[in-house]
């Protein structure tokens, strides 16, 4: 048994913390929250005729696994709202969210290929 006040029981105690963060950023309900925010905040931005062609859905069995249905032209939107989001998410939830985009890139230079 370690006690907070030794340096030993402070470094155990700051280790704690960071891989209970680290868990509690990669939870499914943390990740549906951001997934929401995002969703919204698009649509909020895409323009008119684009408001339909975003849409996200987390699936019913694998909990951490969602469905991105974005048209290539709002890519762009999305993009933009997930670089301004990530500053204020979790640290795993902001490196999630960082393939996310790194993917998104991916497909689109795929179209271009």
């Amino acid at each position: 048994m370690s006690f907070p006040d030794t340096p030993i029981g402070f470094a155990e105690s700051k280790i704690n913390t960071s891989v209970k963060n680290l868990r509690e950023g990669l939870d499914p309900d943390v990740l549906a929250y951001w997934y929401k925010r995002i969703e919204d905040k698009s649509i909020e931005r895409v323009p008119e005729h684009l408001k339909d062609k975003v849409h996200f859905e987390q699936d019913r069995i694998l909990w951490m696994k969602f469905k991105m249905d974005v048209s290539k032209r709002a890519v762009p939107y999305v993009m933009q709202v997930i670089e301004e989001y990530v500053p204020m998410m979790p640290y795993s939830t902001g490196l999630y969210f960082r393939k996310i985009q790194e993917v998104l890139t991916d497909e689109m230079n795929k179209e271009l290929r």
